[in-house]
């Protein structure tokens, strides 16, 4: 008995493998339903952040810096380095007037201070020495540690 159903089962495999064929027609050029939906724009990732630093300020406040991109913009934590950060940016650049020439990326540098969103939080310099104003405190400065 054992044997007979040793020879059935791989049998009975194969015919329930055969089962589940089916032939479907190849989908023809012209008589495609389907409508393409029109492309998703392009999504702009975030600058990788390239340095963390944690400073000390003048008024004994830790700052906790993630410098992002080419010194492009930055995220400040003030005490813990779990806390809501503060995302400072260079101003957007004006795009040139009609006609003109597309000026050259000269600088790494962005001109002038990061700023956040609401102007109340600046930042600037990225070495062991920076310039900082908080929201709500006067600008200092603070070393890196």
């Amino acid at each position: 008995m054992s044997k007979n159903l040793l020879l059935i089962t791989p049998l009975s495999m194969l015919a329930l493998a055969a089962c589940n064929q089916t032939e479907t027609p190849a989908p023809d050029a012209q008589s495609s339903t389907t409508v393409e939906a029109p492309a998703a724009p392009a999504v702009k990732m975030p600058p990788p952040i390239t340095a963390q630093k944690t400073y000390r300020c003048a008024d004994s406040t830790i700052v906790h810096i993630d410098f992002l991109g080419k010194n492009e913009a930055a995220d400040i934590r003030v005490g813990d380095k779990t806390a809501a950060a503060v995302r400072v940016a260079a101003p957007e650049p004006e795009a040139p007037a009609e006609g003109a020439a597309a000026p050259a990326a000269e600088a790494e540098k962005p001109a002038g201070p990061l700023k956040s969103a609401d102007g109340e939080t600046m930042l600037s310099g990225s070495g062991s020495q920076i310039n900082l104003k908080l929201a709500g405190k006067g600008a200092q400065t603070c070393k890196g540690k």
